[in-house]
């Protein structure tokens, strides 16, 4: 699911289009410039929940942490650099040992998101410029939720809220990531939207096919806002960047150690957290109580 490859700059067009264009072969070679040289980058949409408008839309740049996470996993190697992991640089609890110390208790995949401040300049007015060596910093990095210690998140609500820190020297608890709206989905099919199945060797089409995985992400009116108004101020609510992150989870651990086993609960807790890739817009005000966005990620190979 990854590439070191740079995602294409260009306009990717979407099959359902294809009746609107005049010449079909502009289509196609779209389509084989995406997929010039293995797997590329993205599509993605930010959507206003509420009117359905786009609101922006554009590609990311896959970091070197999930680069280098792939290509081991491809090719059965062990990581060159051990890079940080948001378990550290954020002192996330219930976090196992050091950085890497741990062998993975299932696989390393794709699975939250994170967002932040980092991707506008609002002094300059524009987006600013992405390499594979740009991650969310701890100090630009958003909670999705920050609550009391009297009143966490509900256990249905801790399905989708991870990256549990509780706050030093205060008495609230921030979640740094969210899980995808729905588990990912694979799409694979022919230039005229047929699906290709597993007779495409003996399928006599001269149709370019295209594989990609669709995720989604919603930032509710609830996302944020607490950190907002309790800790950054409202002239500060807006988020600019957005990162897909690859983890394992242990979920044998008790949220508390000392309740009986009767008692215990049990939640994922994500270890090895490290950006897979990362994308900056255009900050997205937030100061609006009711405001909502969605985010449509395709990543196309």
């Amino acid at each position: 699911m990854n590439s070191t490859y740079k995602p294409n700059s260009k306009k990717i067009v979407d099959i359902k289009d294809e009746g609107k264009m005049v010449d079909k072969l502009s289509i196609n070679k779209v389509i084989e410039k995406r997929m010039q040289g293995g797997p590329k980058g993205t599509h993605i949409k930010i959507i206003n929940k509420a009117t359905g408008e786009v609101i922006d839309e554009g590609h990311n740049m896959v970091m070197l942490p999930g680069s280098q996470q792939a290509a081991c996993k491809l090719f059965g190697l062990d990581q060159v650099v051990p890079v940080p992991t948001y378990n550290s640089m954020l002192g996330l609890d219930h976090t196992l040992g050091s950085d890497w110390s741990y062998q993975p208790y299932n696989d390393p995949i794709v699975c939250l998101w994170a967002a932040g401040r980092n991707g506008y300049n609002n002094s300059a007015n524009e987006v600013n410029a992405l390499s594979n060596l740009d991650y969310i910093t701890p100090d630009t990095i958003l909670p999705f939720r920050y609550v009391p210690k009297s009143e966490d998140l509900p256990q249905e609500l801790r399905s989708v809220y991870f990256g549990r820190k509780t706050m030093p020297d205060s008495d609230y608890i921030a979640y740094y990531f969210k899980a995808p709206d729905t588990k990912p989905l694979l799409h694979i099919r022919y230039l005229d939207g047929t699906e290709v199945t597993s007779n495409l060797y003996s399928v006599d089409s001269s149709q370019i096919a295209e594989i990609w995985v669709e995720s989604r992400l919603s930032v509710t009116r609830n996302d944020f806002r607490d950190y907002f108004d309790l800790v950054l101020g409202w002239d500060n609510a807006d988020f600019s960047t957005i990162s897909l992150l690859i983890g394992w989870y242990d979920n044998s651990i008790p949220e508390d150690p000392d309740a009986s086993a009767a008692d215990a609960v049990y939640y994922k807790w994500y270890q090895d957290v490290i950006p897979y890739s990362k994308w900056n817009f255009k900050a997205i005000d937030l100061t609006d109580l009711t405001e909502g966005v969605s985010f449509i990620y395709e990543v196309y190979f």
